[in-house]
């Protein structure tokens, strides 16, 4: 078995922790690594996913931009260890299930007060 954990990204000292299989897992903002062939292409933050999970969105770190990543490319997603918040003792967290902005409709409206 290889330990996954030992192996860290040059830019990133923080150590990717598991491999995901199913990327329909995967969480908005949740720090990922992508490797090929063993060797890390990219690092970051989750942007968007498909529902089926099997396109991600990254932004990644270091200001390089977002990139597209699909699950048939041969690549692999690796969730990384959580990062500290420095002097706090707290650990930050990625949302997990918690919705994003959602669009008014019409029934938002008509049950809105008027001032």
């Amino acid at each position: 078995m290889t330990a996954y954990a030992s192996k860290t990204h040059a830019r990133s000292p923080f150590p990717a922790r598991e491999p995901v299989a199913n990327w329909a897992t995967l969480s908005p903002a949740e720090e990922v690594e992508i490797r090929r062939n063993g060797r890390t292409v990219a690092a970051g933050c989750v942007d968007m996913r498909a529902l089926d999970g099997s396109v991600i969105w990254l932004i990644q770190d270091g200001g390089r931009g977002r990139a597209l990543f699909l699950q048939g490319d041969g690549v692999t997603v690796f969730r990384r260890a959580r990062r500290n918040i420095a002097g706090t003792g707290h650990t930050r967290i990625p949302p997990q299930g918690r919705p994003g902005p959602r669009a008014l409709t019409t029934a938002d409206l008509r049950n809105r007060p008027i001032p």
